[in-house]
């Protein structure tokens, strides 16, 4: 996996607020809900929102764990 704040545009300075709220921006951007079951964008919509998710759970993870 990529680095998990890169993934969210954060720095590893971030607050839990600052990663919170970049982690809903991007995901409200790219739910797979926001394109149409034709569009050829939703799969990558899905592999995104996937990613974002890992991405903020592994953050969270290792700030619990710090």
């Amino acid at each position: 996996m990529k680095d998990p704040y890169k993934v969210l545009g954060v720095t590893q300075t971030a607050t839990d607020e600052e990663i919170k709220e970049a982690y809903r921006t991007l995901a409200r951007k790219y739910h797979p809900d926001n394109y149409g079951d034709d569009n050829p964008l939703k799969e990558l919509a899905n592999e995104k929102t996937q990613e974002l998710n890992q991405a903020y759970d592994k953050i969270m993870r290792m700030r619990a764990n710090a």
